[in-house]
């Protein structure tokens, strides 16, 4: 059985799709999208034949959104 992260915005399992990633942070699956294509967003896993099948690990996500954090806090 894969482990979630508990949130107020509902749980993030270990290796997420981007829609949930998207409900987790609040933010459109198109911004994820245009995110990971910038460079600027989570940490992208590609998986599977021509590696289409997109997911982001949890960890990265939350070292992402902590990253943000951090660099709102000091500005």
């Amino acid at each position: 059985m894969a482990s979630t992260q508990r949130t107020a915005f509902g749980d993030l399992p270990e290796l997420a799709t981007r829609k949930q990633v998207a409900e987790y942070t609040q933010t459109s699956i198109p911004t994820l999208a245009r995110w990971a294509a910038e460079g600027t967003g989570p940490r992208v896993v590609r998986l599977g034949p021509g590696q289409g099948a997109i997911r982001y690990r949890r960890e990265d996500v939350l070292a992402w959104i902590q990253e943000r954090a951090s660099a709102a806090a000091s500005a």
